[in-house]
């Protein structure tokens, strides 16, 4: 069991995030983006070499996604809409990811078996999530979906700005003013 960060979409400016290993030593790069048709997002090694890539393969209010592991279609990934059950299915793979995916709080099961929890961790240079990974093999395919999720979960947090989640104070305040 491995355990890996990669910091929260929100926290950055630019493309390109690092994944850290335990000891907070480089050991992945994610890259890309989703929400148009054929965008990617892909992991490299600290080589340079491509891993995984998650390409779109349709947009709207349910995109689907292929995961391409070396090159080859491995599974592929449809969105739900508004998370109601939180629940994603990975075809082909028949891996089950369940939990919060805007508090970042979820698992992907196989069967019986945890393959990847993840949650928040707050670090000195900002918030990462944290990923235990059960068999290293899967990391890259574990962080791609990770990275994928967490752009998903900062498109719906508008949830957070309603105060629909406990614990959340409103971030704005609307008020109606009319002069007259």
């Amino acid at each position: 069991m491995s355990t890996f960060y990669l910091r929260q979409r929100h926290q950055l400016d630019n493309g390109v995030n690092m994944v850290f290993d335990d000891a907070f030593h480089a050991v992945y790069l994610v890259a890309g983006r989703s929400g148009k048709k054929h965008d990617e997002i892909s992991v490299y090694d600290m080589s340079g070499n491509v891993l995984v890539r998650i390409e779109q393969t349709s947009f709207g209010i349910l995109p689907r996604f292929n995961l391409r592991y070396h090159g080859q279609v491995i599974g592929s990934i449809s969105l739900t809409f508004g998370h109601l059950g939180d629940f994603v299915f990975i075809r082909k793979l028949n891996w089950l990811i369940s939990g919060n995916f805007i508090a970042n709080r979820y698992i992907i099961t196989h069967n019986t078996k945890k393959l990847l929890s993840v949650k928040p961790s707050h670090q000195p240079d900002g918030i990462y999530n944290k990923l235990n990974v059960t068999y290293d093999t899967q990391a890259p395919l574990h962080i791609a979906i990770v990275a994928l999720l967490d752009i998903w979960g900062i498109r719906s947090s508008l949830l957070r700005h309603f105060k629909w989640l406990p614990g959340q104070k409103g971030i704005y305040n609307i008020t109606m003013s009319r002069k007259c």
